[in-house]
């Protein structure tokens, strides 16, 4: 019996006798007889799995030495494998009887046929002779071999063409070839030879007759050489490629019973002839036509397509094939002869390209999903992650169908191999072309024959262009996102180094080729599954809408224009193999001419040379793999330019083989490349059939997408924002506005507004959001992807989150989608563009549409409030808009419904009163009119047009209302009516300007403004009848029915007409109120004889004289006025300077005529609603102007907003400014010059009401203040040549340097301009601001301070922006050194407002003014080395040396002054603009590049942050109140304080994350913190020391890895101090932190950064104010990243900086003292240092657990020995063996590590307990151990003992 079976093959064939033996074994039981199987393997196959899954293995070696087909190989494979018997299988040697001879000789079962059968049937030639002679039809055929070319045309012309050359060991599709000439013989014969020689070992060919039409018929025969032979069944295999079978199966369609009969028993026949013991196949052609068969050949072997029959049969061959071996007959079977069942079909998957005429396409197994279900069986030899190897054949596997029938079988083929899935890297299928084949009619009707597949594809047929544009887009995408990726990787890696950066092209053109045929295709990523692919291919682009749902690396689906697909996708190189719903694609990105290698392969020739020229379709190189020659054409014609391999070398699949440059012209290139198109399969975009609603949706999400920085359409995104609002207005016609959609995206540009914020603004209250804005903290977060790690605030995260939302992404945690998503922001910051418009045309359009329902008011309401807040200061435009929108939505209707309700039944009150004028309450009734807070005189105009009759009335009650309006604050009195000329009158008398003044008031038509009319006439006679010495004015009020709608007409008209009535040359004004009616607005028009003639006084053109004098209309009398459209209640003049055209200004004017005072619970003034109302309205029609002229509002940047408020306000004045911070945010983006509220305001309701101005108004470097005071008294004042130069700064964004002085100088300050004299010396000066000769202004400057009353002095520097943007040179530097000198001089110090842009750099200077900065920096070290003191505001952009001086001011070790930034304000060496263009590294922006945020603060140069030069300023006398010395003195001043010198600080409270202690005591407690280990926060500590009632100053707040050391100015018991503590919590590390440093900041140690904050503080303090430090101090961190860092060096400094301060030092440890700190801390460094320790404090050269693991370890190992419970455990595993020994000494090791644990414990004590801090006092390293509650008291009296001595 077999029991070792030797498989002589390998792949499927291998894996298909281990099924079998298994199947054997399985059967056999357990204790049956068992067959173990062993794989001879070649080098290469080592983990191939049907080496894996064998019982044993072999390695035959390399397969280039062809193992497989070496006798003597495989005999000592045999032989040392000890296998009794060899399976072969088919190929290699199957069908070789040497190889059965072999087995015979050395004692191994050969299963199969004999040699002698094998001899006679296998080789080709003899079978057909032994079929003659058995009677079975032969076609005609040499008769034997042909050995030479000469025989070979010799036997052809004997037969006749077309004929078939065949090689006698031929098989499998290899050595066989058609021939049709002597010429195709000629080229075929030694080819033919050679594969065969190369392939079967044996190069014999022969010829037969060609039979054309025939169908290829296969008997399998198993017969067992006892006399028996069946033939199982019988196969149909014509469906041939090239005479290799593609697709076979059983039983034959085209072949009756009879005929089958008759081949079954021809088969049969043959069988026994020959004495067959085995498994073989007799193979027949068939001519259906005819009804004749054609014997061909006998295969002595097991066939590939044998489980067809397998199928059919219930049979297993294999094990039939190990029976007849074993001996076995075939008629012992108990099952008998087999009958078929049924119908099978099988196909053969095979790596191989049928784009590349089938050429062998090898790799690595990526991905292999093979089908299964009913009727499916699967024969592989490979698995996931296998290869297929370029040495043997391509076959993947066998896919088999079973069916009831024919048609069952192929459907069920269909559909396993639609569910199969290959990838193959480098590599492709036939899958398609198999699915492809199937669906042919020639298949499905079974009358496909041998030659059939070749003669369709010549017909151009099975070459599937189906979902070719499909491949084309999803090859397209995966090109994109290839290169995104690429992208995304360079962002996050320059992110984490500091400066994000990432080069993206919004789309991204691809050239595609498909079977030859060349695409441009662009790719839009429009959503983050979505895209916009365009393919072209000569003619118009086809463009549509893609998504892909990706599964996994490979599968997912695609949907185009909403056609749905299965994708399968791999990209290898260049090459992408796209599988659509089963069709496989490949295609390939263009490289222009080089050609790549198809599959791994060998190149066998070059046929041409470099430089040579070849023709379109020319070979230029040939390969060979799997024995099969590929000849690769040249694409187009071309000149081969290089030539990148050589014959004998081995290629991969994409290797670049050859490159070509085109000879021909563009156009034959072109054509060469595009050849005939194909149909892309695409479906039409649906976009212009969609319906308004799908348009609108389709638009506003690509316009959405475009916001979150994905790709928008090239053309431009004002296309598709044209395209949405075409499609909303359709919408909108209809009803239907897209709102919520709208809300929507408003609300995304809003978040994405907050996040790329790179200000913070006002409401960020938090310190560290007013430090560092949401853009600096979003460039952190790029660092690392990790917010904990980046320590983002809470309010940046919300932000963060909120946006990410939008890619939907929910959280934080790192994965590839929050990877794209966040690099579609980074991409969504660097352009505005998108969102600016797509939010200001929603916005507009909202501007004309009424307000939303209820239901989407309130989210409306809240998307335009974020939209304010978000967009102020990035992008005002789209804030004015969305505070315009709101303000016509939800504050316009409340004015509305307000002036409504009061209006609501005046009309009646009047009518009434003209009924009874006589009512007692006559007089009462007309003030509450009078009263009322709206514009009341419409009701006038609408009883003028509704009088009966068209008459006038005899009363009109309107008359005195409007009197009592317009003058009763002007000593009204006299005020009566009367009846004249047919018309009411009323007539007062008032003083204006002490003027007594006589009114005449009347009403009429314009018709009657003749001389002599009635109404004439009553006029004059009441002006004429005023009382001697009183002027005359005359209010008319006139219906005009025929008003010119030209108020410059109607004003003409007017004037002609009263010019001819007497009385107007005897008045001095005439008012005329004239009312058109039918809904026109009223009219004024105010007339002042002059000269004889009537002349308009256009200044109150369209308001009451009166009302035009409260609301100071007098001041514009330097301007030209015109009067532009506004809200309702606001008067809007546009005044352009009769003097400077330039000089153009926007005034809008209000009354307010009711108040409502809002007070908190303390009474307090909180706001004037009705007052903040009007500025608002105000505001908005000046946004509305400006909104509505471009780019030209820039220069509409000094406008005024003038509030008169009617009735008298009762409050403080003071408070009155609490509209400052309500005002403020309203302004923001107007180009506000001012808001003047003016008001009558009592303080007690006793007293007269005192008239006042509220002023709001922008202080540069100060934002928005206020100030109450008198009413204005003079007239606008148009720019002169001082104020130009402000608005000149003020639009670079920049403060002119003077108006500085106020806030520089403080309340009671001083401001001397200097200027140099003749000689060089500065001098004051007294000349007008703005005069300066140089581009640096310098000034002496005082401001009183409580402690300094007589003025802080110092000599103040300030850059001029508009003298070449401050450039320095001579001038500026001669000024720069006076001012050191003239510092020097007055012992004060040199403050500087720093702003320039560099050495001046121009045609007539150049190195001359490099000298001169380096005389002033020369200066600047010797003053500062000196002692003096600069500090340093950087006021805008310092560029090159204003930087190098602000460093040498400010920075190094000795320099005691202060430099300051702002958000506005940068250094750099070199500008952004220079960096770039000379190729250098640079950033987005000058902030980028030496801002505070990312550079300057966390660096430590720049020692504060402020929010604004106001804040700056304020930290400059906060500095001062620490540190100036006034001239003459030695050290800064005292203060009082009402903090006790002896409060006991332990009472204080301590709150810190982290940490347990409530109070500061339990810190320094033996039972809450014995070993002064536990964390705390030395901040707290600092506070509660320092005085109370004094804020400290906190130095180098936003230093970086400088956290372990605090800074502060402060004061203690009122003397000034530098304070340093050392923090005592763990500070997280931003961040990854290197490999050689530690992952966090630990407490109480010093780094280099912390180190160097520390020297320079001390250093900064040295000679002018005493040195506190509080100490946790264990040392300095040793790391090697910290040695790397400086560490010795900046330690060193503290040691130096010690030594050398001048003044008193007080260094109190509060915890430990350890180390190296303890050296440069050591009281022997400075004679003026008191040391004091806290009760419990540690004070050693090493802490107690250091010292006993290292410098007595060898105590700790003594005495953990000599502990009892190990002495023991030892003795017993002396004696202990075995078992018993192993677990005694497990537990020795446990043991010995708690006792040495614990024994260091002990030493630690002893050492702490020994090295106390009572020790350090008794030799004298601390001076005294202090109670906790004496730290203040005791601290205090060591600074004045220090100050005192």
């Amino acid at each position: 019996m077999i029991s070792r079976i030797a498989i002589v093959n390998r792949g499927e064939a291998a894996m298909r006798l281990i099924h079998a033996v298994r199947d054997l074994n399985a059967a056999a039981g357990p204790d049956g007889h068992r067959i173990e199987t062993i794989a001879l393997h070649t080098e290469g196959e080592r983990r191939a799995m049907f080496v894996r899954e064998s019982d044993h293995a072999y390695d035959l070696g390399p397969a280039s030495a062809r193992p497989y087909l070496d006798h003597a190989v495989l005999e000592r494979a045999l032989r040392e494998t000890g296998a009794d018997a060899a399976w072969v299988g088919w190929g290699f040697v199957a069908e070789d009887p040497s190889f059965a001879e072999l087995c015979e000789r050395i004692g191994v079962t050969f299963i199969g046929p004999s040699p002698e059968a094998m001899r006679k049937l296998g080789d080709k030639i003899g079978s057909k002779l032994i079929a003659e002679e058995v009677g079975v039809p032969v076609a005609p055929w040499s008769r034997g071999g042909v050995d030479t070319l000469e025989d070979a045309k010799a036997a052809a012309a004997r037969i006749g063409y077309p004929l078939m050359l065949k090689a006698t060991a031929g098989g499998g599709g290899r050595g066989i070839r058609r021939v049709d000439s002597d010429a195709d013989l000629t080229d075929a014969y030694e080819r033919t030879r050679d594969e065969a020689e190369r392939a079967f070992g044996s190069g014999i060919v022969f010829l037969e007759k060609l039979v054309t039409g025939a169908r290829h018929i296969e008997v399998q025969v198993i017969a067992d050489g006892q006399g028996s032979a069946w033939a199982v069944g019988v196969r149909d295999c014509s469906v041939q490629r090239r005479n290799q079978k593609v697709i076979e199966e059983s039983a034959s369609p085209v072949l009756g019973p009879e005929q089958e009969q008759e081949v079954r028993t021809s088969a049969e026949r043959l069988a026994i002839a020959v004495g067959y013991a085995g498994a073989g196949t007799v193979e027949f052609l068939y001519h259906p036509g005819e009804r004749f068969f054609a014997f061909l050949e006998v295969n002595t072997r097991l066939q590939v397509e044998h489980p067809i029959t397998e199928v059919v049969t219930d049979t297993d061959l294999v094990k039939l094939q190990i029976h007849v071996a074993n001996g076995g007959r075939l008629d012992d079977l108990p099952d008998g002869r087999p009958t078929e069942r049924g119908h099978a079909v099988e196909a053969r998957l095979n790596a191989e390209d049928p784009d590349r005429d089938f050429a062998p396409s090898p790799g690595r197994i990526e991905l292999l999903n093979f089908p299964s279900g009913p009727g499916i069986r699967v024969d592989t030899g490979v698995g996931e992650g296998d290869s297929i190897p370029a040495d043997f054949d391509s076959m993947i596997a066998k896919i088999i169908a079973h069916g009831r029938d024919r048609d069952e079988a192929l459907a069920r083929l269909r559909r396993a191999l639609s569910e199969t899935t290959v990838v193959i890297n480098g590599g492709a299928t036939n899958k398609s072309f198999i699915l492809d084949l199937l669906d042919q009619p020639e298949i499905i009707d079974g009358s496909a024959d041998t030659g059939w597949i070749d003669r369709v594809r010549g017909e151009g047929r099975l070459v599937s262009h189906r979902h070719s544009g499909v491949a084309l887009v999803a090859a397209g995408i995966e090109a994109y996102e290839d290169a995104e990726a690429i992208e995304r990787a360079r962002l996050f890696e320059s992110a984490r180094g500091g400066r994000p950066q990432v080069q993206h092209a919004v789309g991204r053109a691809i050239d595609l080729k498909l079977r030859g045929t060349a695409y441009k295709v662009m790719v839009l990523r429009t959503a983050s599954d979505r895209y916009r692919v365009s393919i072209q291919n000569g003619g118009e682009a086809h463009v549509v809408d893609a998504s892909i749902d990706r599964i996994d690396d490979y599968a997912g689906r695609i949907t185009v224009e909403g056609r749905a697909h299965r994708l399968i996708t791999a990209t290898h190189g260049p090459v992408h193999l796209v599988e659509v719903d089963g069709i496989t694609h490949r295609v390939s990105r263009d490289e222009g001419g080089v050609v790549r290698s198809p599959a791994p392969a060998l190149v066998v020739a070059t046929p041409v040379e470099v430089g040579a020229e070849v023709a379109a379709g020319a070979p230029v190189l040939v390969l060979e793999s799997m024995k099969m020659e590929t000849v690769l054409p040249a694409p187009f014609a071309a000149r081969v330019r290089e030539l990148l391999v050589a014959v004998g070398s081995q290629v991969e699949t994409g290797a670049p083989l050859v490159r070509l440059e085109p000879t021909g012209d563009g156009d034959e290139v072109a054509e060469a490349a595009a050849t005939e198109s194909v149909d892309l399969d695409l479906p039409d975009s649906t976009g212009h059939t969609a319906t308004a609603r799908e348009r609108a949706d389709r638009r506003i999400g690509d316009l959405s997408a475009s916001v979150l920085g994905f790709d928008a359409d090239p053309a431009g995104d004002r296309r598709q924002l044209s395209s949405y609002l075409a499609a909303r207005d359709e919408l909108a016609a209809e009803g239907h506005v897209p709102l919520a959609e709208e809300i929507s995206v408003l609300e995304l540009v809003a978040d994405f507004a907050e996040l790329s914020r790179n200000r913070p603004v006002e409401q960020e209250r938090h310190t560290e959001l007013l430090v560092h804005s949401p853009k600096e903290h979003f460039h952190t977060y790029l660092q690392s992807l990790d917010a904990d790690r980046a320590a983002l605030p809470d309010e940046f995260r919300d932000k963060l989150a909120r946006v990410l939302r939008h890619y939907g992404v929910e959280d934080f945690e790192r994965t590839p989608q929050l990877e794209e998503a966040v690099f579609r922001i980074f991409l969504a910051q660097q352009r505005s563009a998108p969102e600016i418009n797509l939010a200001t045309s929603i916005l507009q359009r909202w501007l004309g549409e009424p307000a939303p329902a209820e239901q989407e008011a309130a989210a409306a309401r809240d998307a335009l409030d974020r939209l304010v807040v978000a967009t102020q200061l990035r992008f005002p435009v789209v804030g004015d808009l969305a505070r315009s929108v709101r303000f016509r939505w939800f504050d316009q209707p409340l004015v509305d419904q307000e002036r409504a309700s009061v209006l609501d039944g005046v009309g009646d009150r009047l009518a009434a009163l003209a009924a009874e004028p006589d009512a007692p309450d006559h007089a009462a009734r007309v003030d509450e009119l009078a009263s009322i807070p709206e514009q009341i005189v419409r009701f006038l105009a609408d009883r003028l047009h509704s009088a009966p009759g068209g008459g006038l009335p005899e009363h009109e009650p309107m008359l005195e209302v409007l009197i009592r309006r317009h003058y009763r604050e002007h000593e009204l009195h006299g005020l009566h009516t009367f009846a004249a000329g047919g018309r009411p009158f009323a007539v007062a008398d008032y003083t204006l300007d002490d003027r007594p003044t006589h009114l005449t008031s009347t009403i009429g038509s314009v018709a009657e403004l003749e001389p002599g009319s009635a109404l004439d006439t009553a006029v004059s006679a009441d002006v004429w009848a005023r009382v001697e010495g009183h002027q005359s004015v005359v209010d008319l009020y006139l219906s005009w029915p025929d008003e010119p709608e030209s108020p410059d007409e109607a004003s003409a008209r007017l004037a002609e007409l009263l010019e001819a009535l007497p009385f107007t040359q005897d008045v001095r004004r005439v008012a005329v109120a004239t009312s058109p009616g039918h809904g026109r607005p009223i009219s004024y028009f105010t007339f002042r004889p002059t000269a004889g003639a009537l002349v308009e006084d256009r200044l109150v053109r369209g308001v009451h004289p009166m009302v035009g004098r409260r609301l100071n209309l007098w001041r514009l009398t330097a301007f030209d006025v015109t009067r532009l459209e506004a809200p309702e209640d606001v008067l809007l003049y546009e005044c352009v300077a009769r003097d400077n055209k330039d000089d153009r200004r926007l005034v809008a004017l209000a009354q307010v005529r009711q108040v409502v005072v809002v007070r908190d619970d303390e009474g307090h003034v909180t706001g004037l609603p009705h007052v903040e109302r009007a500025i608002a309205n105000c505001l908005e029609a000046i946004r509305r102007v400006r909104s509505s002229r471009g780019a030209r509002a820039s220069k509409l940047d000094m406008n005024h907003v003038w509030v008169q408020i009617w009735p008298t306000i009762e409050a403080d004045l003071g408070q009155l400014t609490a509209l400052q911070t309500r005002i403020a945010p309203l302004t923001a983006g107007a180009g506000i010059e001012e808001v003047l509220v003016q008001a009558n305001v009592t303080t007690d309701p006793g007293e007269a009401p005192l008239p006042i101005a509220g002023r709001f108004f922008y202080q540069p470097g100060s934002g928005v203040v206020g100030t109450v005071g008198a009413p204005p008294t003079e007239r606008l004042k148009p720019l002169d040549d001082y104020a130009s130069k402000v608005v000149r700064a003020r639009r670079r964004g920049l403060v002119y340097p003077y108006e500085l002085q106020s806030m520089i100088a403080g309340d009671g300050g001083t401001v001397v301009e200097h200027d140099l004299d003749d000689s060089g010396a500065l001098v004051p000066v007294d000349r007008p601001l703005g005069l300066n000769k140089a581009g640096i202004i310098v000034a002496v400057v005082s401001s009183p301070t409580v402690r300094h009353p007589e003025g802080v002095t110092r000599v103040v520097l300030s850059g001029d922006p508009l003298r070449s943007l401050g450039s320095v040179a001579e001038a500026e530097c001669a000024r720069v050194i006076a001012a050191i000198d003239l510092a020097e001089q007055m012992q004060v110090p040199l403050e500087w407002y720093s702003l320039s842009a560099g050495a001046r750099i121009s045609m007539d200077s150049g190195t001359e003014n490099m000298d001169w900065v380096a005389r002033a920096l020369k200066r600047i070290i010797e003053f500062t080395q000196a002692g003096g003191e600069i500090n340093i505001v950087v006021a805008g952009i310092n560029v090159g040396a204003q930087p190098y001086w602000n460093a040498e001011a400010t920075m190094l070790m000795h320099t005691k002054g202060i430099l300051v930034m702002t958000p506005d304000s940068a250094m750099v060496l070199t500008g952004k603009q220079s960096l770039d263009f000379s190729g250098g590294v640079s950033a987005e922006d000058n902030f980028g590049i030496g801002g505070y945020d990312r550079v300057m603060g966390p660096n430590g140069q720049a020692q504060y942050w402020a929010k604004d030069l106001a804040g700056a300023h304020a930290i400059l006398m906060a500095h001062y109140e620490h540190a100036y010395i006034a001239p003459g003195e030695s050290g800064p001043r005292r203060v009082s304080t009402s903090d006790p010198v002896d409060r006991d600080v332990t009472l204080s409270p301590h709150s810190a994350p982290g940490s347990d202690f409530t109070t500061v005591g339990e810190i320094f407690s033996s039972a809450t913190n014995p070993d002064r280990k536990k964390p705390f926060d030395i901040r707290t500590v600092m506070r509660a020391v320092s005085d109370a009632d004094h804020e400290p100053l906190e130095r180098w707040a936003g230093m970086a890895d400088a956290e372990t050391a605090v800074v502060q100015d402060a004061h203690v018991g009122g003397i000034p101090v530098c304070m340093i503590g050392i923090e005592s919590k763990t500070v997280a590390r931003r961040g990854f932190p290197p490999t050689d440093g530690p992952d966090t900041y630990t407490a109480g140690t010093l780094f280099p950064r912390s180190s160097k904050k520390v020297a320079r503080a001390i250093n900064a303090a040295s000679g002018n104010r005493p040195l506190v430090v509080l100490a946790n101090l264990s040392g300095f961190d040793g790391s090697p990243e910290s040695m790397r860092a400086l560490q010795l060096e900046y330690g060193a400094e503290i040691g130096r900086a010690i030594v050398n301060f001048d003044g008193p030092i007080v260094f109190t440890v509060i915890s430990r003292y350890h180390g190296g700190a303890f050296v440069v801390f050591s009281k022997t460094l400075n004679p003026r240092m008191t040391v004091l320790a806290v009760e419990g404090s540690f004070a050693s050269v090493l802490g107690g657990a250091p010292a006993a693991a290292v410098v007595f370890a060898r105590d700790v190992d003594a005495r953990t020995t000599a502990d009892p419970r190990v002495a023991e455990l030892e003795s017993q595993l002396a004696s202990a063996s075995g078992v018993e020994r192993a677990r005694l000494a497990t537990e020795l090791a446990e043991v010995r590590s708690a006792v040495r644990s614990e024994k260091l414990g002990q030493v630690a004590a002893e050492f702490d307990s020994v090295h106390s801090i009572q020790r350090a006092v008794t030799v004298g390293s601390v001076d005294a151990v202090i109670a906790p509650q004496e730290i203040r008291p005791r601290i205090i009296a060591a600074l004045e003992e220090g100050l005192q001595g």
